[in-house]
């Protein structure tokens, strides 16, 4: 199928179609076309190969488009019919098998799995060339799916046909002459599923219901170009070429930037220099920094002066140590007085604390005297009031004592400082001190200390002052230490000073060097670039000629790909052009039962993107619906093959092979499409070749054709395997027309098989065709009497009536004689004989029932067969 399909594709490339390029890669994917067809777009695939088979054989691939082989001898002969089938070994038939297929009905039974789809597979290779099952199944190689298992071989199975002359004629493949002769349950399948799906895939109904999903998946997977990743549309030498002569452009740029670069620092240089000191060149700039092997730079000189600590400051004071000592002789000669004051005072100081032991115990006993235990309210003077009182007389005695202890305290803490001071001196100078005997070890100093601390010397100097002394010798060695830092500031300042010069100059030593190099690289390569060239520089002029073949295979993909798309998106167009009247009145054959408001007055396919499937009814042809809201899948189905039946009939196609009907239509259908099928005259010329699994409708369509259309069609059966590797087939297998088959069983005597047979076929007529035709030319309205409500209709009344109709004055049919005279004949016969009370209720199994008359069995058979034959 995709082969065929494509290969029609290509006959729209020829003249001016298309360019000899696009000719010439459509030649390449068909010379190829078994290969590309499973690649897909994953990773490139697909696209990957067809780059390389192009590349490959461009110059040796033809730009003439061949037509597309004829699949016929005598392209001239038009076929009627096929005459013969042979097939095997070939899918399920191990061995070969001839089917005599000379009758305008071909009729195949057979329950599921007993072979019916090898033959018409059988049939789809014979005529098409390929399998779409096959397709479907993804089987590249399909011989493989078409071979048969258990003998491992194939035949390709040969079909003879006859030609409107009667003439036989050897069939080759031909898809594009049989590709409409197919009606397959599966695509009439798929076409009611997608209808239940979402309308963005109603535009693919069309190409689903004629089997193009398989040539709509490979167009698909065509990428719509081929991307650099994929082809080399630059060159690799060129490519190559041009990365160097960049790099070239780059190296003489990277000259003009160095030599600016070189030209800046030099200027920058100056501009240091000059910023360190007047007078001086970069280069004696840099030596007096960093010096040289004899001498040091000055950096290393004040980091070296900067490296040692600077000596300890004693932070004394002599202006300090002399107003301690001041402050402390006035805290002294005072605290003496109140000492003074207070020993003077001392019998005041007892009463002051027997005063106070009796305020004391007034809580312990607030009754009584303290002393001698006499009631309060016994004594002259009451104690604890006496007391209160004169604590209040003595309170300037407790005012001298605070005070005396506050300039005791005071006293202390200017020692205590004091005494600092002298150890700060000690520090500084413990060698042969006067004053280390007045150093204190976990004591504080007291006035002990002080007195030892203005204690005269040997040398008529009191200890003081040489504590005075010493404090005075630190505290100018202060003043040096201080002098000292200002000028270590200074000399830190000049240091940060210097480096900053010094981080310049490698900044500026850093961006030179850089520059030199970049400058000293770039030259070499400009000076090389020729010399080291040379052959790639060749190698680009032989590459020119494969890099414009590329950009031609790419130009010609680009525009292969959108004609190929563009023809696969026109294709349903294409299949179901002007068929719009003729699926209407199909669908409405298939549909004749319905009421007139559900029967159609027009139908739409969705040929475009985005277009519905729109139908509209006979009761109200100007409005439109969405056919897949509206109808039912029942009628979906229908719908799908009427497309089929209609191309079928569109295209002219010699034959209809249908494959299992049963499965693909629905129980309401199907007496309406059998007699679409066979009683209509749409197909009336056309040989059918039909398959079902269903008996009933293998029956029912023999009861529908006349007895001799029936005895000159062709009946197999095939059969259950029974455990056996090849397809059993019974070529003679019993006619299910009843008429035919009660006339076999006369013929072997087998009379009550016979009478049994009649009934049906008295059943059938009756009800499928007498009552049919009553009711085409006279009132088909019958009052039947049933003995109760489970009572079958009596055949002879039944019968009787619609005799009663026909022998009306007013019946239209000015030839009812034919018809009513077997009907008049069968009625004439003893309704009470034992034949006819089969007749009306059947052969049940009785003992001693006496036996039927195989004469009146005879007649009533042969007048079936003429009634048969009048109403066919």
């Amino acid at each position: 199928m995709i082969r065929n399909e494509f290969q029609r594709f290509m006959q729209t490339l020829q003249g001016a179609g298309a360019t000899d390029p696009v000719r010439k890669l459509a030649n390449t994917v068909l010379a190829n076309l078994d290969e590309i067809i499973p690649l897909g777009t994953h990773q490139g695939q697909r696209i990957r190969r067809i780059v390389q088979l192009s590349q490959n054989n461009w110059d040796k691939t033809s730009p003439v488009i061949d037509p597309i082989p004829e699949g016929i001898e005598d392209s001239g002969v038009r076929i009627s019919s096929l005459k013969r089938l042979t097939v095997g070994p070939f899918r399920g038939f191990a061995r070969s098998e001839v089917f005599d297929l000379n009758s305008r009905l071909v009729l195949v039974y057979g329950p599921n799995g007993t072979g019916k789809s090898s033959f018409c597979e059988a049939l789809e290779y014979s005529l098409l060339g390929n399998v779409a099952e096959a397709e479907s199944k993804r089987f590249r190689d399909q011989n493989e799916y078409l071979k048969n298992a258990y003998v491992n071989a194939l035949r390709p199975p040969q079909i003879l046909a006859t030609d409107s002359f009667g003439s036989d004629v050897n069939i080759a493949p031909n898809e594009s002459l049989f590709r409409f002769c197919f009606v397959e349950k599966n695509r009439i399948d798929n076409f009611s599923r997608i209808a239940a799906q979402a309308p963005a895939r109603q535009t693919e109904l069309i190409a689903t219901l004629f089997g193009l999903e398989s040539f709509t998946e490979f167009v698909r997977n065509f990428t719509a170009d081929i991307g650099g990743q994929y082809i080399d549309l630059q060159g690799k030498q060129a490519l190559l070429l041009q990365q160097k002569q960049q790099a070239l452009n780059s190296a003489v740029q990277q000259i003009q930037v160095s030599t600016s670069e070189l030209q800046r620092i030099t200027r920058e240089e100056q501009t240091l220099s000059t910023a360190y000191k007047g007078g001086v060149t970069y280069d004696q700039m840099i030596l007096e920094l960093n010096g040289s092997e004899q001498a040091l730079g000055l950096i290393n000189q004040l980091d070296s002066e900067l490296r040692q600590p600077p000596p300890p400051r004693s932070n004394l004071s002599k202006a300090i140590l002399e107003n301690l000592g001041s402050e402390l002789a006035v805290i002294l000669d005072e605290l003496k007085k109140k000492q003074q004051q207070l020993s003077d005072a001392g019998q005041q100081v007892s009463f002051q604390q027997l005063y106070e032991a009796v305020t004391a115990v007034q809580q312990s006993s607030p009754e009584s005297c303290p002393a001698c235990k006499t009631p309060l309210s016994h004594v002259a003077v009451n104690p604890y009031l006496h007391a209160g009182h004169e604590l209040l007389k003595l309170r300037q005695l407790a005012e001298l004592q605070q005070h005396e202890f506050l300039l005791r305290q005071n006293a202390h803490q200017k020692l205590f400082s004091i005494w600092q001071i002298l150890n700060i001196c000690l520090q500084f100078y413990p060698q042969n001190n006067p004053l280390s005997v007045l150093q204190l070890h976990n004591t504080p100093p007291d006035l002990s200390w002080w007195a030892l601390l203005m204690e005269q010397l040997p040398d008529n100097y009191l200890r003081w002052n040489h504590l005075q002394g010493q404090v005075q010798q630190l505290e100018l060695q202060d003043k040096a230490i201080d002098q000292a830092l200002a000028l270590r500031d200074r000399k830190q300042l000049e240091l940060n000073r210097l480096r900053e010069f010094e981080r310049q100059v490698l900044v500026l030593n850093t961006q030179k060097k850089a520059a030199q190099t970049n400058q000293v690289e770039a030259q070499r390569l400009v000076d090389t670039f020729q010399t080291e060239n040379a052959q790639l520089i060749a190698s680009v002029e032989t590459e020119k000629a494969l890099i414009a073949k590329n950009h031609e295979i790419v130009s010609a993909y680009s525009i292969f790909v959108h004609k190929l798309t563009s023809y696969n998106n026109r294709l349903p167009a294409q299949l179901v052009e002007d068929l719009g009247e003729l699926v209407v009145t199909l669908y409405n054959a298939f549909n004749r039962n319905d009421a007139p408001n559900e029967l159609l007055a027009n139908v739409r396919l969705p040929l475009a993107q985005n277009q519905r499937l729109s139908i509209s009814f006979q009761n109200q042809p100007a409005n439109s619906y969405d056919a897949l809201h509206i109808l039912s899948e029942g009628h979906v189905r229908c719908l799908g093959l009427a497309i089929l039946l209609a191309k079928n009939l569109k295209a002219n196609s010699p034959v209809l092979i249908f494959d299992d009907p049963v499965n693909a239509i629905d129980d309401d259908h199907r007496e309406s499409i059998r007699r679409t099928l066979f009683e209509d005259r749409y197909f009336a010329d056309k040989q059918i070749i039909l398959t079902c699994h269903g008996e009933e409708f293998f029956k029912d369509i023999q009861n529908l054709l006349p007895v001799a259309e029936v005895q000159n069609s062709r009946l197999f059966s095939f059969l259950p395997r029974l455990g056996e590797q090849h397809i059993r087939i019974d070529f003679n297998c019993a006619p299910r027309n009843y008429i035919l088959a009660a006339s076999a069983h006369i013929d072997r005597n087998e009379v009550r098989d016979a009478l049994a047979k009649s009934r049906q076929a008295l059943e059938a007529l009756t009800k499928q065709k007498v009552w049919k035709y009553v009711s085409r030319y006279g009132d088909g309205n019958l009052s039947i009497k049933l003995r109760s409500a489970t009572s079958p209709i009596e055949l002879r009344m039944l019968t009787d009536q619609l005799r009663s109709k026909i022998a009306k004055v007013d019946f239209a049919d000015q030839n009812k004689q034919i018809v009513y005279e077997p009907i008049d004949a069968l009625l004439g016969m003893n309704g009470e004989s034992r034949e006819w009370r089969y007749l009306n209720k059947g052969t049940h199994e009785e003992n001693d029932r006496a036996e039927f008359d195989r004469h009146t069995v005879q007649t009533i058979i042969g007048l079936l067969a003429q009634l048969d034959a009048v109403l066919g």
